[in-house]
């Protein structure tokens, strides 16, 4: 989950159905708990109502006239409402007109009362301990039970749990869009900030220019300052190389004329002018190194496969003795973010020395991996030598023979370096060498 709104908004979304689920439980079981409460006040009222119609019968035990009973249920068959007169043997000896016969009675202490909730039946069960003292002062222990039918408290327990769940669930997605709302109105300045550095990254703007709140503020201003900076930095070296160039052209003029005159004999004047064409040859190449931009926080994706095909047929032109068949396995989709010159001059001299020490094939391929671009280059030559990691050393060279100064792998080594990738050198599936250059995706 990398994206920064996905992860505020699945926490949100954890965090209201969290709150959600518990408000939800503790509504329910409160109106349950008041549901019960006022089912308990009910029954105990009709307690008090059947104390007030007992009276001792010709046994001497404790009855009841349903006639002065307020409640009719009482005297109505399956009213869902019944009572009952335990003595303290737990023997009923007195019962409306059906009361269910229940395994085990709650026999409370005398003057306490013991509601539950029965399952079988299902019903609510309100008891009370009663001690009656008649007038041959003969006192006898008596429960009296009253149940009623909880089919009523369920169906109001459910439509109630309806009720709350499905304008809770409602108020809940009402507050999950909200606050994607929200997320997306604080959120917006840093789109805003993405889509600018993405404009910088194409070259439609040069910096940072849009209005932020106070705390990106700083963060806009300090990549400005690193996109100044670098650009600077860059500046500053191109100048400094150029100046270094136009230092040494005086001094090369002057070993030129000294080359041209006739006092030397031919191989000195020859050997003179090899090293000062030498010479001229490293600053041009400095130059060319200058030109490029180097590596750069923000740059432009470059597409691969054209600029392969523009430096295949380039070295074609230069090695037309050698009739090469250059095959070029870069997909069209391949695209990397490292400076045009940068990889211009990176490739240039990898396909140089395929041409120069390979025979006929050259191949460019690339791959992509989660952190990496491995870009391939192949030949059917020799191959490199034992030790072949010294030739990205400057200077050091595999063929004697070949003319060259012995920079071009060293040259493309220091750009991988100046990438903060590796240089590789193997052995090609064509027979010749393999240079594969692993650069990390940014």
């Amino acid at each position: 989950m990398n994206s920064l709104r996905a992860r505020l908004l699945a926490a949100a979304a954890l965090l209201v159905a969290a709150f959600g689920s518990l408000a939800g439980l503790v509504l329910e079981r409160a109106f349950q708990g008041g549901l019960q409460q006022a089912q308990q006040d009910k029954l105990q009222t009709l307690v008090y109502s059947l104390l007030g119609a007992a009276s001792i019968n010709a046994d001497g035990d404790l009855t009841i006239a349903l006639d002065a009973v307020p409640d009719p249920r009482l005297r109505q068959p399956l009213s869902g409402l019944e009572a009952a007169l335990f003595n303290e043997s737990g023997q009923v000896i007195w019962s409306s007109a059906d009361f269910l016969q229940l395994s085990t009675a709650e026999i409370p202490e005398v003057g306490e009362w013991s509601f539950h909730r029965l399952r079988e039946p299902n019903a609510f069960a309100l008891s009370f301990g009663v001690r009656w003292i008649d007038l041959a002062k003969d006192p006898r222990r008596y429960t009296i039970v009253v149940l009623e039918d909880a089919a009523a408290y369920d169906r109001q327990v459910a439509v109630f749990r309806r009720t709350l769940w499905i304008w809770l669930g409602a108020m809940l997605g009402g507050l999950l869009l909200a606050l994607l709302l929200l997320l997306r109105w604080g959120l917006a300045p840093l789109r805003r900030l993405g889509r600018e550095l993405h404009d910088i990254e194409a070259g439609r703007q040069v910096q940072i220019q849009g209005s932020y709140p106070d705390e990106l503020v700083p963060l806009a201003r300090d990549l400005n300052a690193m996109i100044v900076s670098e650009r600077n930095q860059q500046t500053r070296y191109r100048n400094a190389l150029a100046d270094l160039a136009h230092t040494l052209k005086t001094p090369l003029a002057v070993l030129r004329g000294l080359a041209d005159e006739t006092t030397l004999r031919a191989e000195q004047r020859g050997q003179l002018h090899e090293q000062i064409d030498r010479m001229q040859k490293i600053i041009d190449h400095q130059l060319g190194r200058a030109a490029a931009a180097g590596t750069r926080t923000l740059t432009e994706p470059v597409a691969l496969r054209p600029l392969v095909d523009k430096l295949l047929a380039a070295i074609g032109k230069v090695y037309a003795d050698k009739s090469i068949r250059p095959e070029n396995a870069v997909a069209d989709s391949m695209r990397l973010r490292i400076d045009q010159g940068d990889l211009y001059e990176l490739l240039g001299n990898l396909l140089e020395n395929a041409a120069k020490y390979g025979k006929e094939r050259i191949r460019v391929s690339a791959l992509t991996g989660q952190k990496q671009c491995l870009i391939i280059v192949e030949d059917d030559g020799s191959g490199f030598p034992p030790g072949a990691e010294q030739l990205l050393l400057r200077g050091v060279r595999a063929d004697t023979h070949t003319p060259g100064q012995g920079l071009g792998l060293a040259a493309a080594a220091e750009i991988v370096q100046a990438y903060s990738g590796r240089l590789l050198l193997d052995r090609s599936g064509l027979g010749g060498a393999k240079v594969v250059v692993a650069l990390p995706l940014r």
